[in-house]
């Protein structure tokens, strides 16, 4: 038996002992999150150090963390009671649905950005050959002095925004580590084997009050973080900050647009018990985000809740070490190889187009691999086989 962490959840039945390859899944789940957990710290050891490719600032986006992760959290725990109450054939079949649409859509972004790059490149290229520059008289002098006017006026608040941009923000970092460190917390507090510090009965009064707590806990951060991005949108907005074509304008609309589809991926992931990452990356490029920003950022969210995850199975006594010993370094080391490689191929290229392309294909095996091994499921649907009766507390304790 094992506890389910609120931002993971897991199927049961045939469903389970088909997808994770022979492992029953009271070793599989905690396996793989000590797997994703050496992954992402990998990331997060070749990422912390990137800077952003056209800007002044580092690679990993804290707003759009300070965003997503809250949200997620709360949608995922919503997506973990709903997944105890289905029965399996139904997860599988809606998770492929999901994994096939969010390739598709993933697919259709990369091949977008490939032939925008293409025509980037020619654009320069016929720039380049031409090399005729004209200025109209008087134009370019008039905005320049408009320009330097509005600079000297906002020059102190324009300087220590743009100080508070260019390194990573410790407290947004803090915050990040409370809300999944809290929602771990949490987790211990409800009890499973080997650790239940309070006696809590599943389905008791005291289990519920518990449980529900993780969802003020993290819309209260929410509510937080959306007051300070929406003060840091309208500082900016009376300073002229020069935005990218790729940032966020976390506008009030968009401070509420944005978290409510991070909530719907957090509830796909509660419910079908599948990483963030599979749907954070591609909701990060839908809003537009550079590919690269949207891999390193989503890398790093991964690596707070994998971490959070894997303390709550070490506690709870569902992580066996001698598998995770190995699991561990090999999801780091092999990771450290993979991005290194990927990093080479799209500088040599000059195409971040390819990282859309890689996600996508990645999804898309996963989407293949997903049908064919849950079909048994439905196999068994059509010949009759009963459906195992499943229920909350057994879904987190079993």
């Amino acid at each position: 038996p094992i506890p389910c962490v609120p931002w993971q959840s897991q199927t049961s039945g045939q469903y389970q002992r088909r997808v994770h390859g022979g492992f029953p899944p009271h070793l599989a789940i905690p396996l793989s999150n000590a797997t994703i957990l050496g992954s992402s710290l990998a990331n997060c050891i070749l990422n912390a150090k990137k800077r952003h490719p056209t800007a002044n600032r580092p690679l990993i986006d804290w707003d759009i963390m300070l965003v997503m992760e809250p949200v997620t959290i709360a949608g995922s725990v919503v997506g973990t009671y709903v997944n105890a109450l289905m029965p399996p054939w139904l997860l599988c079949v809606l998770l492929v649905v999901l994994l096939g649409l969010t390739t598709i859509k993933t697919s259709f972004k990369g091949v977008q950005m490939y032939r925008k790059e293409t025509l980037e490149r020619e654009a320069e290229s016929e720039a380049s050959n031409l090399a005729i520059y004209q200025t109209l008289p008087g134009t370019a002098a008039e905005l320049n002095e408009k320009d330097e006017e509005a600079w000297v006026s906002h020059e102190p608040e324009l300087e220590k925004l743009a100080e508070s941009e260019s390194k990573h923000s410790m407290w947004k970092l803090a915050t990040i580590f409370l809300v999944t460190g809290g929602a771990a917390l949490i987790t211990v507090f409800k009890g499973g084997q080997g650790l239940n510090p309070f006696n809590v009965t599943c389905g008791s009064a005291q289990w519920w009050l518990i449980s529900v707590t993780i969802l003020p806990f993290v819309m209260l951060i929410s509510f937080l973080a959306r007051r300070h991005l929406v003060r840091i949108y309208y500082l900016k907005r009376r300073l002229d900050w020069e935005y990218l074509e790729t940032d966020v304008h976390w506008s009030e609309r968009n401070t509420i647009v944005y978290p409510l589809a991070c909530s719907i991926a957090g509830l796909c992931a509660g419910l079908f018990g599948i990483g963030g990452g599979i749907v954070k990356g591609p909701l990060m490029l839908e809003m537009g985000v550079l590919p690269q920003v949207a891999s390193a950022t989503s890398a790093t969210m991964i690596l707070f809740t994998s971490f959070a995850a894997t303390a709550c199975y070490l506690l709870f006594g569902s992580l066996t070490m001698g598998y995770a010993a190995v699991l561990f370094p090999l999801g780091l080391l092999f990771t450290i190889a993979g991005q290194l490689l990927l990093n080479s191929i799209v500088k040599r290229y000059n195409r971040s187009s390819l990282i859309i392309l890689c996600i996508a294909t990645v999804i898309g095996l996963s989407t293949i691999a997903m049908g064919f091994e849950s079909s048994g499921g439905l196999i068994d649907l059509v010949k009759g086989v009963p459906t195992p009766k499943r229920s909350i507390c057994q879904s987190t304790s079993a």
